[in-house]
């Protein structure tokens, strides 16, 4: 059977000519969890030609209730792969490029180059301005989403004057620990669903040039109330659209700044001190060996490590402690994360 896209042609701003503008359309997508589910369902519903799906990560059974187009079963599997048959499953006409891959400073250019617009459904700082910094630097348009238990707020980038990026309004990335992800504070599914609908909406807009694309606005909405406000999102006064003056390249990991081991038990014999950086909840549910010092007050307090030892920090998926090693690496701390967390070894939640 082929897909029906006849209710949305009706439209006289999509019409045939959207349609088959759409079909030669080719989205890129960083993350496909809370945000990315329905930005992924309703871009495959819309008949977008070619979707990338970038994501490193395996299924979780927390990751449920806000990323329904995973099940169950599928829990331990790719989620890149998962993407890809949810997909096929919804339309097979759709060509899915799949990355299984973190996104980073030695693969983002090329693949925001590779598509016409890039969408970010990361769930932490450092991949939002990495896909900021990208997008500016390719001169392609992104579309950015940002979630924080009930409340969250869109912006979209384009390279053109009257658009502010990212570091516009915040020329310094927020470090990632020091305001909580969905496995600290908590979230309900519908809100980043909502979130991602929206910026499957304003991808929709772009690609079809469409009005109302929040043209240098940022849109802020909190479902606890249901409020929300439209703030206009100024450029810096240096910056001469569509180039920056703040961004000239891509900063790159250092490149230990992770070590990849079999267990807990193989860190403590290479005389790593432990430091699990989970929440206290997390630690007491399943606790380790290692000493407890929850994120946020070890990136609020680093004199808690003594210089001179070498640390290894633990978290669930690896998230967290990578983006504690890198701010505390700035603390002249000789310090690694666990690759892939406790999830790699087959612990933890």
């Amino acid at each position: 059977m082929l897909p029906d896209y006849s209710r949305q042609v009706l439209l006289k701003e999509v019409g045939p000519s959207g349609q088959a503008l759409l079909g030669r359309s080719r989205v890129l997508l960083v993350g496909v969890g809370g945000l990315g589910s329905p930005v992924l369902q309703y871009l495959a519903g819309a008949g977008v030609g070619v979707l990338g799906l970038v994501d490193a990560d395996t299924l979780q059974a927390s990751n449920l209730h806000r990323q329904p187009i995973y099940a169950l079963a599928e829990v331990g599997e790719s989620k890149a792969s998962l993407a890809e048959r949810a997909v096929a499953r919804l339309n097979p006409s759709i060509r899915v490029e799949a990355h299984a891959t973190r996104f980073t400073a030695d693969n983002a250019l090329d693949l925001v180059r590779a598509y016409d617009i890039v969408v970010d459904c990361s769930d932490n700082f450092r991949t939002k301005f990495l896909i900021n910094d990208a997008a500016v630097l390719a001169r392609r348009p992104a579309v950015f989403a940002s979630v924080y238990q009930y409340e969250g707020q869109l912006q979209v980038y384009k390279p053109q004057e009257t658009h502010a990026c990212l570091r516009c309004l915040w020329p310094e990335a927020t470090a990632d620990g020091v305001v909580g992800n969905c496995a600290e504070a908590g979230v309900l599914g519908p809100v980043p669903g909502t979130f991602g609908a929206l910026q499957a909406l304003l991808t929709l807009k772009i690609l079809l040039n469409m009005p109302g694309q929040l043209d240098g606005e940022l849109l802020l909405w909190d479902f606890m109330n249901f409020s929300q406000a439209k703030l206009k999102a100024p450029r810096r006064a240096e910056c001469l659209a569509p180039r920056c003056a703040l961004i000239r390249d891509l900063p790159r990991e250092d490149a230990d700044l992770e070590t990849r081991l079999p267990s807990l038990a193989a860190a403590a014999q290479r005389r790593f001190e432990m430091i699990d950086v989970r929440t206290d909840e997390e630690f007491t549910a399943a606790p380790t060996p290692a000493r407890h010092i929850p994120l946020p007050a070890l990136l609020a307090n680093p004199e808690l490590l003594a210089p001179g030892a070498a640390y290894l920090l633990i978290c669930a998926s690896g998230k967290r402690s990578l983006a504690a090693a890198r701010e505390l690496r700035k603390s002249g701390l000789d310090v690694r994360s666990l690759a892939g967390g406790l999830e790699s070894l087959g612990a933890g939640s």
